[in-house]
C-alpha cells in the first residue's frame, strides 16, 4: 500500500475517525490493528515474521532487564546475533546463498524495525530504560506503520513514553500533521517521480548520452533521492503527528553542508545517529586515537553500505563517503569556513562529491557505474543529445525549474518553520496555496492506472 495512493488516503481517514472517536483507552489496541492492517498489505509472510521478531524483542528484553551485571555482555550479545540473523539471512542471501533465489521471502522494513529492535535491547540492556511488560507495546513500537516501511529509526524510550499518555484530538496537531503529510504526498507525485522518469530516460541509454547528459542525470537524481525519501520521512511525520505523536527530524536540508561529516549530520539523521550511538561510540569513537578513529569511521560507513543494500555498489558507496570524511578531517575541510564565497564554493564541491556517490546508488552493477562515471568525468562533452533519448527540452527545463524551487526552499527552511509561518497566515491566502497546489497536482502529477514504477527508493533497503 502505496502512501500516496488513493487506498492509502482512505484507510489514514478511515483510521484516525475511529482512532479519536472510540475511548482513549483502547486507542493503542485499535493502533495494533491498523498496523497489522498496513504491514498485510505486503504480505502474510510478513506479519508472520514481524510478529516472531516482536515475540522475541518482548522476551528478550524481559530477559535483558533481569539480567546480572557479569552476563550482561554475554546475554546481551545472544539477543543481537539473535535479531541480526533475520535480517542477514533475508537481505544479505545472495552474499550467503548465490545459488538460492528467494528474495521474494523478504520482509518489507526489516532492515528499519530490525535496527529499532536492536536499538531497544541496547537501551534495555544498559538500564537506560525500562523493559516493557505488554506484548502488545513491542509490537506497536516494531510496526508503527508510519515509520514502517522507510523509517525515521525512532528510538524506544521516547515512543514508549508517548505509548502511556492519553492522546486526545487537538485541531492544530492534526491540521498541522496533515498539511505536513500533503505537502510531502505533493512533492513526491508532482516534483521526485518527474525527475524519475528523466533519470530513467538517461541512465537506461547511458551509451548514448554525453557527459553532459550524464551530469544532468547525476544532479536530478540526487534531488530525486533527497525529495522521495525526505518526502517519506516528512509524510510518516505528519501522519504520526496526526496520530498524537512525535517522531524526530529525518532531514534537515542537507544539500546545504559544507563537508561530508556535516552532511551525514543532516542527511538520515535518525541512521546517522543510530550508527553513532550504537556502533560508532562503543568501538571507541574518537577517543583511542587518530588511526583507530579512522578504522571506525570505515567500520561505520561499510555497515550504512551493506545496511542498504546486499550489492558491492552499496559498499563501494560507504567506503568512498568514509574516505571523503578521513581526507576532510586530514586537511581540516570540515571546518566551517566563515567567508560567504568560501562557503558557497564547499556546499558546491560537496554536493558535487554526494552527486557522484549516487551513482552508485541508482546503478548497482560496479561495472556499469564506474563506465557511466568515467564518461562524466573524463570525456564531459556538454552535447545534449534530447532527441536521441526522446526527452523533449521542455521536460528538461520543468525539471531544473523545479530544483530551483527545491534549491530556495530549502535556503528559506534552514532559517525558520515554513509549516508553522504557513499556518499563521490568513484563510484566503492558505486557500489560494491549497487551490495552487492541488491544480499543480492535477496537471504535473504523475499517476493514472497501471503505473506503478515510483515507489519509494528506501522501501527496498
Amino acid at each position: 500500500m502505496q502512501p500516496t495512493s488513493l487506498y492509502f488516503a482512505a484507510f489514514l481517514i478511515i483510521s484516525l475517525v475511529i482512532y479519536y472517536m472510540i475511548p482513549k483507552r483502547i486507542q493503542n489496541h485499535w493502533l495494533a490493528l491498523i498496523n497489522l492492517f498496513y504491514v498485510n498489505s505486503f504480505g502474510l509472510l510478513g506479519v508472520i515474521y514481524l510478529f516472531v521478531v516482536s515475540l522475541v524483542v518482548y522476551i528478550l528484553g524481559l530477559r535483558l532487564s533481569k539480567t546480572k551485571r557479569k552476563k550482561q555482555k554475554s546475554e546481551l550479545l545472544i539477543a543481537l546475533v539473535v535479531l541480526a540473523a533475520g535480517l542477514v539471512i533475508f537481505k544479505y542471501y545472495k552474499f550467503i546463498f548465490p545459488f538460492f533465489h528467494f528474495s521474494w521471502l523478504a520482509p518489507v522494513g526489516i532492515s528499519f524495525y530490525t535496527f529499532k529492535a536492536i536499538s531497544y535491547c541496547i537501551e534495555v540492556a544498559k538500564k537506560r530504560m525500562d523493559a516493557e511488560t505488554s506484548y502488545l507495546n513491542c509490537w506497536l513500537y516494531l510496526s508503527f506503520f508510519p515509520v514502517f516501511t522507510a523509517g525515521p529509526i525512532n528510538r524506544p524510550k521516547s515512543f514508549f513514553t508517548q505509548l502511556k499518555k492519553q492522546r486526545p484530538w487537538k485541531t492544530s496537531r492534526i491540521e498541522s500533521g496533515l498539511i505536513r503529510t500533503a505537502l510531502g504526498c505533493f512533492e513526491k507525485v508532482v516534483i521526485a517521480d518527474n525527475l524519475l522518469i528523466l533519470v530513467d530516460s538517461i541512465y537506461f541509454q547511458w551509451q548514448e548520452a554525453s557527459g553532459g547528459l550524464l551530469w544532468i542525470a547525476m544532479i536530478l537524481y540526487s534531488f530525486q533521492i533527497y525529495l522521495d525519501f525526505d518526502v517519506y520521512s516528512n509524510m510518516a511525520i505528519g501522519i504520526s503527528k496526526c496520530f498524537g505523536f512525535k517522531i524526530e527530524e529525518n532531514f534537515k536540508t542537507p544539500y546545504l553542508a559544507e563537508s561530508i561529516s556535516e552532511f551525514w549530520r543532516r542527511w538520515h539523521i535518525s541512521l546517522s545517529s543510530w550508527l553513532r550511538d550504537y556502533i560508532y561510540i562503543p568501538l571507541g569513537g574518537n577517543r583511542k586515537g587518530t588511526a583507530k578513529k579512522y578504522r571506525n569511521l570505515i567500520v561505520v560507513f561499510l555497515i550504512s553500505g551493506l545496511w542498504h543494500g546486499a550489492s558491492w555498489s552499496f559498499v563501494l558507496w560507504g567506503l568512498f563517503h568514509a574516505l571523503l570524511q578521513i581526507f576532510e578531517q586530514i586537511i581540516h575541510l570540515s571546518k566551517k569556513a566563515s567567508n560567504s564565497i568560501i562557503r558557497f564554493l564547499k556546499i558546491i564541491l560537496n554536493f558535487v562529491l554526494i552527486a557522484i556517490s549516487w551513482v552508485f546508488f541508482k546503478i548497482t552493477d560496479v561495472k556499469q557505474a564506474l563506465a557511466i562515471l568515467q564518461k562524466a568525468l573524463f570525456f564531459p562533452s556538454f552535447k545534449l543529445n534530447l532527441d536521441l533519448l526522446k526527452i523533449s527540452s521542455k521536460e528538461l527545463s520543468i525539471a531544473l525549474f523545479f530544483i530551483l524551487i527545491i534549491v530556495i526552499l530549502d535556503l528559506l527552511r534552514n532559517h525558520f518553520d515554513m509549516i508553522k509561518w504557513f499556518r499563521k497566515r490568513n484563510f484566503v491566502f492558505r486557500f489560494l496555496i491549497y487551490i495552487l497546489l492541488f491544480s499543480t497536482f492535477l496537471i504535473l502529477g504523475v499517476y493514472g492506472t497501471g503505473y506503478d514504477a515510483n515507489q519509494f527508493i528506501y522501501i527496498q533497503f
